[in-house]
């Protein structure tokens, strides 16, 4: 069976998306919305001043959205196979828009953690219903750019995010943060509901017990690991040198060039895409996982100097970039015609390794032995990866 297919039925059978306009409109809902997530990192003070908590307390809101977004990815797969993942997708948005317009008026940190959960939950479909999608409606010979390039611009959201709520907070008030987002969201809807193709209901073949049985086989457990891993660890640095970087990280403007430093990286992932799609999948996360690793390990030992932690960064964004795609492509073609499930546990692993990486920065008392933490369970990730690859 081929790897871009999706229940049981190829590309050609369900249609062949258009691939520029399908790419470019997925790439920039994912940033819209799963940017989200990581807008709280800069506020973390002014949420803190809001709902009359500290701002390590106010970190509770991050964790709260991801947490709620792997639920929300988990039963992406059911609803999908009973409405169609572009259906899914945009009603999702369109309730996220409403929650999101929410945010500012929240006064505790009860009020503000339940909002900030449901904005997770209602954005929980959109990375796994989007790299299905891409699956099954992309031309197969094109599925690898088109992960690369949707699975960079989500990546780049832990940056752009970051770099967003910075700048509008500095500029007029962290509330239009959310506010602002609200209108993107709602024109995002409407062009995404014109640009997706309709879809039916799925073959009930590839869902329920069947299908969850076939994505929690043992040779997808390594990836899902992997996912876990990866994802903790992002969120985890940013929040390392957000709660306590090196001493010399004290203006917001060192802050935001820090953070803006992985964009390139993540711009020649997508460049080099054609090129690493050559190499298999899983070979491809194995080395993107070595570069990860090796990077954090430089982190770890760049002291106070802005500069290496930023070079450092942008390494470890590079791999990042292409260990997304990587195993997003590995998932896929393991699972067969249990695809739609196995992404949408996928995203569920993503996002919890995205929650708890949120929360780890705080137990450990600075930066460089946080650093030298990720640097080692990233090298046993490469591991997982390998011996997912005998398996295969």
């Amino acid at each position: 069976m081929s790897k871009s297919s999706v229940a049981g039925a190829p590309p050609a059978a369900l249609g062949t998306a258009p691939f520029a306009r399908t790419v470019a409109t997925v790439s920039v809902m994912g940033v819209l919305v799963v940017g989200q997530m990581y807008v709280t990192i800069p506020l973390m003070s002014e949420l803190g001043d809001a709902w009359g908590v500290s701002a390590g307390a106010a970190a509770a809101s991050t964790t709260a959205f991801a947490f709620a977004h792997a639920v929300g990815s988990l039963v992406s797969g059911p609803l999908s196979t009973r409405f169609g993942r572009r259906t899914v997708m945009v009603a999702n948005v369109l309730a996220m828009a409403v929650v999101t317009a929410l945010m500012p008026v929240a006064t505790s940190l009860a009020t503000g953690v339940t909002l900030r959960a449901l904005q997770g939950l209602f954005a929980g479909s959109f990375i796994p219903m989007s790299y299905a999608y891409l699956h099954a409606r992309i031309a197969p010979h094109r599925v690898s750019l088109a992960l690369t390039v949707v699975s960079a611009c989500m990546g780049a959201t832990v940056v752009i995010g970051q770099v967003e709520a910075q700048l509008v907070a500095s500029l007029l008030d962290w509330v239009w943060v959310f506010w602002g987002t609200v209108p993107l969201l709602l024109a995002g809807s409407a062009v995404s509901w014109r640009v997706l193709l309709a879809e039916g209901r799925q073959p009930a073949a590839v869902s329920g017990g069947a299908g969850l049985r076939a994505a929690l086989g043992g040779r997808m457990f390594p990836l899902y690991l992997v996912i876990l891993i990866g994802a903790g660890s992002l969120t985890a640095v940013y929040t390392g040198v957000q709660l306590f970087g090196p001493a010399d990280v004290s203006g917001g403007g060192t802050l935001l060039a820090l953070r803006a430093s992985a964009l390139p990286a993540l711009l020649g992932a997508i460049l080099l895409a054609p090129a690493l799609a050559r190499i298999p999948a899983p070979r491809r996360a194995a080395g993107a996982l070595v570069v990860t690793a090796a990077a954090m390990l430089a982190a770890a030992l760049s002291g106070d100097s802005a500069i290496a932690l930023g070079a450092a960064l942008f390494a470890f964004m590079a791999g990042f970039a292409t260990l997304g795609p990587a195993l997003i492509q590995s998932v896929g073609a393991r699972a067969g015609a249990a695809q739609t499930t196995a992404i949408a546990l996928y995203g569920f692993t993503l996002n919890v390794g995205a929650g708890a990486g949120a929360q780890l920065a705080a137990f450990f008392g600075g930066f460089t032995t946080l650093a030298l933490f990720l640097a080692l369970v990233l090298a046993v990730a490469v591991g997982g990866v390998l011996r997912g690859v005998r398996r295969t």
